[in-house]
């Protein structure tokens, strides 16, 4: 029981700290923990890159990335987070909706 407790002030520690934020969850980590994923955790970063743009296509009422396949999105994804270890995945996401405006 004391364990329960435990792993409930923990989460409910980092939802107070996460919720400070207007981008939740892997949006937050830095490029660097992107980095080190393996490529199964990647499909869980990639998938919040799609979610993350689907409500900046909603929000903007304009589609990016349109022709830009999952593998060269992830490709582009890995590349500006070598470059840039210390941004944060939100940044990364931004930068490659720049990069792909349509």
């Amino acid at each position: 029981m004391k364990k329960f407790f435990v792993l409930l002030f923990f989460i409910s520690f980092s939802a107070i700290s996460f919720s400070s934020e207007m981008v939740k969850g892997l949006g937050l980590t830095k490029c660097t923990t992107f980095n080190s994923a393996t490529n199964d955790e990647k499909v869980i970063y990639m998938s919040w890159l799609a979610g993350f743009m689907s409500s900046h296509n909603i929000l903007k009422k304009k589609l990016h990335a349109k022709n830009i396949t999952y593998n060269r999105s992830q490709l582009w994804i890995e590349s500006f987070c070598y470059n840039n270890p210390n941004q944060t995945f939100k940044n990364a996401a931004i930068s490659f909706i720049k990069e792909f405006p349509k």
